[in-house]
């Protein structure tokens, strides 16, 4: 079964070999995977017992698993740019598909900019990449020294992808399952004797289960076939509303978990797990129908602030703590790993940094992460409208820019769907006034224009 343990005193002991090794001298290798349109709850560990996804299991089970986790920007494009830039997508500049302000659409947008690969790689790190990108700018002008099997754009066909290959966007097919060859790839570096030459960073970036969802290998389909969507549907999922394809979409997360196992028994193989940290994070979610958002394939399913559009897995392993097992209820964010990622080599993140160092907030209970932040910044999405939030591990507070819709509160704990707003209920006064504070001090640290916003009437201060 299981455990929930007194987690940051049990990170303390166990992250003190790897404290000592960054200070001293080695530093650790970092392999950073993400998925695509990964929902929270799309993972066995989450208490989805309809899912396979044993590999990912294992690491929520070995290391430590942030079952709380959200993401700072609910899109592939803004939250990469987040990833890589350690900056807010008002800040960066890179505010939705769509949408970009002009020097963060070009090949050399961040070239000026601290980046995560590129602080590493002067730290000493060779810094790799595979998978997607999908960011105007370059990414050996962002820090990469070797770019390896690439997608420079936003999606691919799960068979026979157009993909590029180094210091090129020229495309051209590769025959086989796109998160095989990336992971193809990936393996082929990790057993290289390049990864024994120095540190580095291998920054893997699947494409499931974001869409088509399918063809899926003959494995994933084994698993779910016959299965209906009631059958499938994640515990606390709506029951009486049209979804999404949850086969399809079970099957594409299954062979992202396949390719996630074969890294692991890489690093076990080599002997790199050793001296290796993994982060693996969902870079969004996505609400397969729920409140109408997503029900078909190809229909906007995100950019929204509820739990099926923000809530991600995040889970950080290394095999040198197996000691360590236990969940994490801190409000982690996606804004926060390209903080821990540079720390976890020894560097101090950039002051204009606002995430937080996670593995250092976990051994460290007064530096506390009871809060996130997320937003979408893009103003002249007419569809789903610009937001800001404030999420702790119990409530939710959303603000929008249109002042014709009302501000939303939830108690997520009794609440878990959503579905009764707090915002203006008297006996929620207190919540509500604490979380407009905690959210206006952070736009002003942040200097977010949306502190502009026209403030709701009947605020209760």
């Amino acid at each position: 079964m299981r455990r929930t343990v007194p987690v940051c005193f049990a990170l303390g002991l166990a992250l003190s070999p790897l404290a000592a090794q960054t200070a001293s001298g080695p530093k650790p290798n970092i392999v950073f995977i993400t998925s695509d349109d990964h929902r929270w709850d799309a993972l066995g560990a989450a208490g989805n017992p309809a899912i396979h996804t044993p590999a990912l299991d294992r690491l929520a089970a070995q290391g430590i698993y942030f079952r709380q986790a959200t993401t700072h920007v609910s899109q592939c494009l803004p939250v990469r740019a987040t990833l890589l830039t350690g900056l807010t997508a008002h800040q960066h500049g890179v505010w939705s598909h769509q949408n970009q302000r002009p020097d963060a659409a070009r090949p050399d947008a961040f070239l000026n900019l601290p980046t995560v690969p590129g602080l590493l790689r002067e730290a000493g790190y060779r810094t790799v990449l595979v998978g997607k990108w999908h960011l105007a700018a370059d990414p050996w002008r962002s820090g990469f020294s070797e770019v390896r099997t690439w997608l420079p754009g936003g999606g691919a066909e799960y068979r026979d992808p157009q993909l590029a290959r180094g210091n090129s966007r020229e495309l051209a097919a590769v025959k086989g399952s796109a998160q095989q060859i990336f992971a193809d790839d990936a393996l082929r570096f990790l057993r290289s004797p390049a990864a024994r030459e120095r540190p580095f960073l291998l920054w893997l970036a699947f494409t499931a289960p974001h869409v088509p969802l399918e063809p899926n290998s003959p494995e994933s389909e084994k698993l779910y076939a016959g299965k209906s969507n009631a059958e499938l549907l994640p515990p606390g999922f709506p029951r009486d509303i049209q979804t999404n394809d949850w086969r399809h979409y079970y099957e594409a997360v299954s062979d992202l978990d396949r390719q996630v196992g074969r890294i692991v028994a890489a690093l076990t193989e080599t002997g790199l797990a050793e001296s290796t940290v993994l982060v693996f994070l969902g870079d969004n979610g996505f609400m397969m129908g729920q409140r109408g958002i997503g029900k078909t394939l190809g229909e906007p399913g995100k950019v929204v602030p509820y739990e099926g559009s923000i809530r991600v897995p995040l889970i950080l392993w290394s095999s040198g703590r197996k000691d360590l097992a236990g969940t994490s209820d801190l409000a982690a964010s996606s804004l926060d790993v390209p903080a821990t990622l540079v720390e976890l080599a020894g560097i101090r993140p950039p002051a204009t940094w606002h995430g937080r160092d996670l593995l250092g907030a976990l051994r460290d209970p007064k530096k506390g992460l009871d809060d996130a932040f997320s937003e979408w910044a893009d103003e002249n999405n007419t569809r789903f409208g610009a937001f800001r939030l404030v999420r702790t591990p119990r409530h939710k507070l959303i603000l929008w820019k249109d002042p014709a819709k009302p501000g939303e509160l939830y108690d997520l704990s009794a609440d878990p769907a959503e579905e009764t707003n707090l915002y203006d209920r008297p006996e929620a006064r207190e919540v509500r006034r604490d979380l407009e504070a905690r959210l206006r001090a952070w736009m002003e640290r942040t200097q977010d224009p949306a502190r502009q916003w026209r403030a709701k009437a009947g605020s209760p201060d």
